[in-house]
Formats: C-alpha cells, structure tokens, sequence
C-alpha cells in the first residue's frame, strides 16, 4: 500500500507541475497570436486537467475520505482551491485571448495556488512538512 500511495502522490505532483507548464506555454503562444499551436496547447492542458483531478479524487478517496476532524476539513479546502486553480488558470488564458483585463484572474491564480501549496505540502500528511 505504501509503494501505491507514493506513486500516487508524486504521479498527481507530476500532473499539476507540468499542467503549470503547459498553462504557461500556451499563454506565450496566446500572446504570440499562434492561434493553432495555442489551441492544440490548450487541449493538451484541459487534458492535464482531467488528470489532476483523476489523481487526485483517488489521493483523496485513498487517503482522506475516512479521516475525521481538520484533516479531513483541510483536504476538501486543498480540492476546492486546486478546483479554483484551475478555473483560475482557465480564465487568465480566456482574458488574454480576448484582450481584456487579467489581474483578477491573475490575483486568483497567485491565491489558489498559494493556498493549494500551503495545504498539499505544509499541512496535510502527505505533504513535505511534519
């Protein structure tokens, strides 16, 4: 059960970390007016996205569903706010594509993931953190 739940979370680590890169690829190809790269990019991503949220339903109904208390409480805010991250990172390239005003999607994004951060590796059990 260990070997599975540490590929577990390093596969859900790996999933958001290069959905990250892709976000940030297809933001340059945006501003770049590659309109065809940017849409077989964003595809990629939304992709990536399916993938976060698959790895980390079965990190959650794995390790969290059973727990009681903050655990338990702290693991459904860190889903909610990865949810958010993504919708966040979803409105900034929506923005962008359209010309308007990113700082609120920008200021959510910095929000969400500092607080997905916060969570997945500072205060829930399978974080870095004690």
């Amino acid at each position: 059960m260990g070997d599975v739940l540490f590929y577990n979370t390093h596969l859900h680590i790996t999933t958001w970390v290069i959905g990250i890169i892709l976000f940030f690829v297809v933001l340059n190809f945006v501003k770049k007016s590659n309109e065809k790269a940017a849409k077989i990019t964003q595809m990629v991503l939304r992709l990536f996205y399916i993938f976060i949220l698959v790895t980390g339903a079965l990190l959650w109904f794995n390790n969290y569903m059973g727990t009681g208390g903050g655990t338990f409480t702290e693991s459904v805010v860190k889903s909610v706010a990865g949810i958010w991250l993504i919708g966040a990172m979803e409105m900034v390239i929506g923005f962008t594509k359209k010309g308007k005003s990113t700082f609120a999607g920008w200021l959510q994004f910095a929000l969400a993931i500092i607080l997905v951060l916060a969570l997945g590796f500072g205060r829930l059990p399978l974080g870095i953190l004690p």
